[in-house]
């Protein structure tokens, strides 16, 4: 079956209903239908509300609707364009006097309403999820092009049936090891214009200059819609923007949402925040308990200080609990499971991270951060990022005391390359995707770990 073309159609009905039930039949209701209905007055407002929720939802182009939308983004537009439609709303009333519901009313009239839509919507999105999973409201797609980009894109068709896409094949010049391919860039055309196709999707970077001007022709013939798919591998993990310089489209790489400058003001709060209470509940007794164990037994000293990169890798002075021995390798070599620099104390210190604690001091000062990625020593900051694709973009954030990394099990030694990949990996996608509830996640399996003893931790 060819996909909806109503959907933005049934979602606006629906919230029109919801609002009309509300605001307008409430009010008929509660003056049990009588003529105070139908004074100008009223029906004036009535007209104003429905106006004023169509201006609202296009401002905030919540009839956009596309498979690539979740519950997440569905729930702040609609905040967002119910807060919008509440000072309209009120706007009529510095206008107009006349009766309405009372003040009180009011209030929790938007509250329920609130709930009312968003049930709606979440309502809406669940039932053309189902209907997408029973072979319905799909679309066929093919890609032009392959590699492992393209590879990825088929994976992504594939483990998200409820999207509604069912991957065709694809098109290629090339031999690559495994099925799924259609044919060659001279059967596209022949292909598209006898099946019912979609979507095309077209990797950029696998495609000669002959080929795009057989898809020129055949979209002069059939009505399908075109996807560009850049190979950015070799850059980045993160997001792009497509930006206009007058008549000139340009794809910006986006630094992900702490390259905005009110993310980075809410981080720094949570930051201070968590710092000064970490510094106050249980720095202010442990340093002073510490220093007295230390006096008696190893007299080691209990601080330690040690360059790492920081943000935009510029070094800065790292604190721990000192917990090995005076050595030479200190800023060269990594802890190893079974160190013999590791005294007593300190092998308790760090099997439990109370170690990392003096860190919260780092953060206070703003050169460290409560969660992100983990800082390495200077050399190995100079080794990894000649041997390890993408390194450096974990500089773009402030380092952490713990990390999406470390709650994912890549933490402690580093013994191949594939451990600090994995590492990368997972610094990345948290700084694509940060928000301050993926930093309280952190936190909790940070804790989480912390209880059931993680093996690493030595």
């Amino acid at each position: 079956m060819k996909y909806s073309k109503h959907i933005s159609l049934i979602s606006i009905s629906g919230d029109l209903l919801i609002m009309n039930v509300f605001f307008n039949l409430g009010f008929c209701y509660l003056n049990g239908f009588s003529k105070v209905c139908f004074e100008p007055i009223n029906l004036l407002f009535f007209v104003f509300i429905n106006l004023a929720w169509v201006v609202s939802a296009n401002i905030f182009k919540a009839y956009k609707i596309d498979r690539q939308v979740f519950k997440k983004e569905i729930l702040s537009t609609y905040i967002k364009i119910i807060v919008f439609f509440f000072f309209l709303f009120l706007l009529f009333f510095q206008v107009f006097t006349f009766s309405y519901y009372s003040r009180d009313d009011i209030k929790y009239l938007f509250a329920i309403f609130l709930a009312a839509i968003i049930i709606w919507k979440f309502i809406l999105y669940y039932t053309f999820l189902l209907y997408r999973k029973t072979g319905r409201n799909y679309r066929n797609v093919v890609i032009i092009g392959y590699g492992d980009t393209a590879d990825e894109l088929k994976k992504y068709f594939s483990d998200n049936s409820w999207l509604g896409y069912i991957f065709k094949g694809f098109f290629t010049d090339k031999k690559p090891p495994q099925g799924d391919i259609i044919g060659g860039f001279n059967d596209i055309e022949e292909f598209i214009l006898n099946n019912k196709i979609d979507e095309i999707y077209i990797m950029l970077n696998d495609l000669k200059e002959n080929v795009y001007k057989s898809i020129t022709a055949i979209i002069s013939k059939s009505p399908t819609s075109l996807r560009f798919v850049p190979d950015l591998s070799e850059f980045s993990y993160m997001s792009l923007k497509l930006i206009n310089y007058d008549m000139v489209p340009v794809m910006k790489i986006q630094q992900g949402p702490l390259s905005f400058l009110y993310n980075r003001i809410v981080k720094r709060l949570f930051d201070i925040v968590i710092s000064i209470v970490a510094i106050l509940l249980i720095l202010s007794w442990l340093i002073p308990l510490l220093a007295l164990i230390d006096l008696f037994t190893d007299r080691n000293g209990l601080f330690f200080v040690q360059k790492r990169s920081g943000l935009n890798n510029k070094p800065f002075n790292l604190i721990k609990f000192k917990t090995m021995k005076k050595n030479n390798d200190a800023n060269l070599k990594q802890a190893t499971e079974n160190d013999v620099r590791v005294t007593k104390l300190g092998n308790i210190l760090r099997k439990t991270s109370i170690d990392e604690l003096p860190q919260f001091f780092n953060v206070l000062g703003g050169t460290m951060s409560v969660i992100g990625p983990r800082p390495h020593m200077l050399k190995h900051t100079n080794d990894y990022k000649e041997i390890v694709n993408k390194f450096m973009i974990r500089h773009t954030v402030k380092p952490g005391i713990t990390g999406y990394a470390q709650v994912q099990g890549h933490r402690g030694e580093i013994k191949k390359v594939e451990d600090i990949k994995g590492r990368i990996r997972f610094d990345i996608t948290y700084i694509e995707n940060w928000s301050l509830g993926l930093d309280f996640k952190i936190i909790f399996l940070t804790i989480f770990n912390l209880m059931k003893r993680d093996k690493k931790a030595y």
